[in-house]
């Protein structure tokens, strides 16, 4: 560097330091400026005494020693490390997204009912031809019934529940909107329960209207239109397990005759719980699920054990050897609990939708006569009433 140069660079840094003021510019370095005055302006170097200066440098040393073994030794434990495998039918690219989290805790099951229980076996084993799968549970005290209720079964069309509360999830994310168009082809044509079989293909639906169908007539074409438009079977069972269903699988389009397709009362009692708590769905839709389950059009099965005044939103299942219903009640006293039950029964024999109702009513009315407060005589204290158990 020329002495024209450190002019220049000397200048700038007077000029940022004081300003342009005319001081300033008086103080700037003059152009044959020895190099020792350049040396001058640097800060003078701290000595230390020798007895210090070596004890130091020996610390300094030290430090750098052991960074340098911690980082060796974090690397080692790094590769011994033990692999984590992801679940069956969950890919890589999920996990690594954050599109998947650790199963929910079930709903906490608090107190058993014993005796209704017994009951309910010995209604059950009256007929050695029937037999019966259920978890009744109260959602403000957590009191249940339970007979065998984690038990896998066929799904009949209660396995359109969780396709329809996965249906609202990604509307939810975005992933759907209500009004996507789509198309009906030949190959999600199934026959049993619904129209839309019937319609030609090519004719086009809403995605709303598709799930409504779905769940309110039960339709299978509809529910193959959904379930592809939610990607498959594959990504629908990750979704179950996500949830905490481990018994939930969805396996063959429907209709599933076979049975194939399955799940567990107590894998769909825990899921309406989940929604009726607020989870998985934002609030629109947990309520635009309630009206389309508040209208299902079969009648046939829980309704038929409520008493007047009670409202249900549910799905039911049949596929002549199996009947099935899971939903939510709501008491005239203002009590609320999840039922979900299945009879495996001889083909279409009528008994076993007597067996469904007998052990869904002895429930509703233990949970009728919870809570009931009777109004006190007018002798009586009115601080004091009287409470039914």
């Amino acid at each position: 560097m020329n002495a024209a140069t450190d002019t220049k660079v000397v200048a700038f840094g007077a000029r940022h330091r004081q300003g342009n003021s005319p001081q300033a510019i008086a103080t700037m370095v003059p152009p044959n400026s020895p190099k020792t005055n350049r040396r001058s302006r640097r800060p003078a170097r701290l000595k230390l005494p020798r007895p210090l200066l070596y004890p130091l440098r020996l610390l300094i040393v030290g430090v750098g020693v052991s960074a340098c073994i911690g980082t060796i030794l974090s690397a080692a434990n790094l590769r011994s490390a033990p692999t984590v495998n992801p679940p069956e039918n969950i890919t890589s690219q999920q996990l690594l997204s954050g599109q998947l989290s650790p199963a929910p805790e079930p709903l906490p099951l608090k107190t058993p009912l014993t005796q209704l229980a017994e009951t309910t076996q010995a209604a059950i084993a009256a007929d050695p031809n029937l037999d019966a799968s259920l978890l009744f549970v109260d959602l403000d005290t957590g009191e249940y019934l339970d007979v065998a209720g984690d038990r896998p079964l066929s799904a009949a069309s209660t396995i359109k529940i969780p396709i329809l509360v996965a249906f609202l999830e990604a509307v939810d994310s975005g992933k759907v909107q209500l009004d996507d168009s789509l198309t009906l082809t030949k190959e999600v044509i199934g026959g049993g329960s619904g129209s839309m079989q019937y319609q030609t293909p090519g004719s086009t639906y809403t995605a709303l209207y598709t799930a409504r169908e779905m769940s309110v007539n039960s339709d299978n074409t509809a529910t193959n239109m959904i379930t592809e438009l939610l990607g498959g079977n594959a990504v629908l069972n990750a979704k179950f397990q996500q949830w905490g269903m481990t018994q939930t699988q969805l396996n063959n389009p429907l209709p599933d005759l076979e049975g194939t397709n399955l799940t567990s009362a107590k894998d769909l009692a825990h899921l309406l719980a989940r929604i009726n708590q607020g989870e998985i769905l934002s609030v629109r839709s947990r309520d635009r699920l309630f009206r389309i389950m508040g209208a299902t059009s079969n009648d046939r099965l829980l309704p038929q054990s409520l008493g007047q005044g009670a409202d249900i939103v549910h799905k039911t299942g049949d596929i002549g050897s199996i009947i099935g219903d899971a939903g939510i009640v709501d008491l005239p006293n203002g009590k609320r609990y999840v039922a979900a039950i299945f009879v495996e029964r001889p083909y279409n024999d009528p008994k076993g939708k007597e067996l469904l109702h007998k052990i869904s009513r002895q429930f509703y009315d233990h949970m009728a006569k919870k809570d009931i407060i009777q109004a006190p005589s007018p002798s009586a204290p009115a601080a004091t009433p009287a409470v039914t158990p």
